[in-house]
C-alpha cells in the first residue's frame, strides 16, 4: 500500500544544485523570472522552493508559467568533452595576475582551474568576475612563463 504522503522519485533531493543555478520561466508579457534551483531529484530533474515550502520540479512550482529550463544568461554550462589548450594560453585578470588556461570547452571556450570554490574545479574564464582577456604567448623551448 501506498503511502499518500511520499514525495514521488522525480521530487525527492538527491544532489545538491551549485549556487546560483536558476530556473527560467518565461511570462505572457514577453519577459521571464527565475526562481533558484536548490537540488536535483533522484530522476535528474532540478528543484525549486513550492508554495508549501517543500522542493518540488519547477512546471509543479509554477503552473501558470511557462518553465523553459535552466536560465543560461552566459550562454550554455560548462560542458565536455574537453579539449587540451595550447601552452601559452593565458587568461589575465584586472588586477595583472594570470593564469593558464587548460582546456577548452565543448562549445569551444576557455577552462581554467578555479582555486577559490571547493564544489568545482573547473570554471569558464568569461565566468570569473575580474578576467580582462583570453591571450596566447608562444611558449618557445621548454621554458614554461612566470
Amino acid at each position: 500500500m501506498s503511502d499518500n504522503h511520499e514525495m514521488p522519485r522525480s521530487e525527492r533531493p538527491a544532489v545538491a544544485a551549485p549556487p546560483d543555478l536558476r530556473a527560467r520561466y518565461d511570462t505572457d508579457a514577453g519577459t521571464y523570472v527565475t526562481s533558484r534551483i536548490y537540488a536535483f531529484s533522484t530522476e535528474g530533474y532540478p528543484l525549486v522552493l513550492g508554495l508549501d515550502n517543500r522542493l518540488v520540479r519547477p512546471e509543479v512550482a509554477q503552473p501558470k508559467m511557462n518553465y523553459v529550463g535552466i536560465h543560461t544568461p552566459f550562454g550554455p554550462p560548462i560542458a565536455g568533452p574537453f579539449t587540451p589548450a595550447p601552452k601559452g594560453l593565458l587568461a589575465v585578470f584586472s588586477d595583472g595576475r594570470e593564469q593558464p588556461v587548460l582546456f577548452y570547452d565543448v562549445h569551444g571556450r576557455a577552462v581554467l582551474m578555479d582555486p577559490d570554490d571547493v564544489t568545482c574545479d573547473l570554471v569558464l574564464a568569461e565566468m570569473v568576475a575580474d578576467t580582462a582577456r583570453v591571450e596566447f604567448r608562444p611558449v618557445t623551448g621548454d621554458v614554461a612563463p612566470d
